[in-house]
């Protein structure tokens, strides 16, 4: 009688886990994009509600070797990077004259990053179906939010074009995570659907730096396919590149706006005027190149007038800018560690995950704000899909959970 009653007991907890596990996966994929559109609150709440999930489910049937996961993941070499990039950043708070902005803002991505490495540790080793087709699902329903939104628009009433803008964003950071569940899956036509999908309705809506980013990825998929390593090896590098050589295209901006147009950069259209302001930074205070103005330097400066509206918001200016070239050189290895631990993915879900991280960097280089929070959860979100992707492959040999822990 103890013995059923205890094993029925089990069962339950069992049950109810998996269940809290679903309700989880399903939050988390409501949230990024769909909540996007509603407000950075609402995203704020699906996040956590669906990290909470994810806890209870842990706590009612704790996978075994959660803290072998947790060590691997705090000694990864990119895990230490995102920490160095981090405690630089809140050095830097020393020489911001925004300290108490810097000092939130740091809290934020990193009460968002540790969350996120909570969820990751506390998944279960072998993803069911149901819960991962909850992202493309998440994806799909993103979409028709942002297509609704911009017929809004178009008819004339009233819509928040940013609002769009972050929704369609967001969809495009959770596509290549969606598409890698579904090939994991088996289901690649699927996958391919909900590529053409989302990249028609973002060319619908005029959104270009969203299509160049998704483009990018595709770009990268296509190369991951064919040569895996090959892909992640120049991709590092590129990557790599791009962070540490940035302050180079402004500081030549000025003369070849010159050469080519006869005119001054803060005369042209847009976005000659934000180049000319970087290109005064580059050229006119190269000192505060080798340690920035400090973090949220440039989002309190521009709201509070002591910096140009035009000055760039965009990733790669605003490491150079606050952080300096210690915080560049950190984002570059980072960005070239993550590209080369795609290694440790398996075949079939790796060129998604370079195609994941290609789209998101693209991102980073070309949209405004990539310090914001919804930029922060949708992040969060995005590496959650990864890493359910990768236990969820079909019939075939999963990665361990210690191997991916750096994902």
């Amino acid at each position: 009688m103890t013995e059923a009653y205890e094993s029925s007991s089990v069962e339950a907890a069992g049950e109810a886990a998996r269940l809290f596990e679903r309700l989880g996966y399903v939050s988390l994929a409501l949230c990024a994009p769909g909540a996007a559109a509603i407000s950075t609150a609402t995203m704020l709440g699906f996040f956590a509600a669906g990290l909470a999930f994810l806890l209870v489910s842990a706590a009612l049937e704790p996978e075994i070797g959660m803290y072998e996961r947790w060590r691997s993941l705090s000694r990864s070499p990119l895990a230490l990077a995102c920490l160095a990039l981090w405690g630089w950043a809140a050095i830097s708070l020393a020489w911001s004259p925004y300290q108490n902005a810097g000092v939130l803002q740091l809290a934020t991505v990193g009460g968002a990053a540790l969350a996120t490495g909570l969820a990751l540790i506390c998944g279960r080793e072998h993803m069911r179906a149901t819960d991962i087709y909850a992202f493309p699902v998440g994806v799909v329903f993103g979409l028709a939010i942002v297509a609704a939104l911009a017929l809004a628009r178009g008819q004339g009433y009233a819509s928040a074009p940013e609002r769009t803008a972050q929704c369609g964003m967001a969809a495009a950071m959770m596509l290549f995570p969606a598409m890698a569940g579904l090939a994991a899956r088996g289901r690649n036509g699927l996958a391919r659907l909900l590529m053409i999908l989302t990249l028609a309705v973002t060319f619908a809506i005029g959104a270009p730096a969203t299509a160049t980013a998704i483009l990018a990825g595709i770009t990268a998929l296509s190369f991951a396919i064919s040569d895996l390593r090959r892909t992640t090896i120049d991709f590092s590098v590129l990557a790599a590149a791009l962070i540490l050589l940035a302050p180079l295209v402004p500081a030549v901006s000025p003369a070849l706006g010159h050469w080519l147009f006869h005119a001054k950069l803060s005369a042209m259209g847009d976005p000659f005027p934000a180049l000319g302001v970087a290109a005064d930074f580059v050229l006119h205070e190269p000192a505060r190149l080798l340690t920035g103005r400090g973090v949220a330097t440039i989002a309190q400066g521009v709201e509070g007038g002591a910096l140009s509206a035009a000055t760039p918001r965009v990733a790669l200016f605003q490491v150079w800018f606050e952080l300096g070239v210690v915080g560049a050189a950190i984002a570059a290895a980072a960005a070239w560690l993550a590209y080369r631990g795609l290694a440790a993915v398996g075949p079939k879900t790796a060129p998604y995950l370079a195609a994941a991280l290609t789209c998101d960097l693209t991102l980073a280089f070309l949209a405004e704000d990539f310090s914001q929070l919804w930029w922060v959860i949708a992040l969060g979100v995005s590496a959650i899909g990864v890493v359910a992707a990768t236990r969820s492959q079909y019939r075939t040999s999963r990665p361990s959970a210690v191997s991916l822990s750096h994902l």
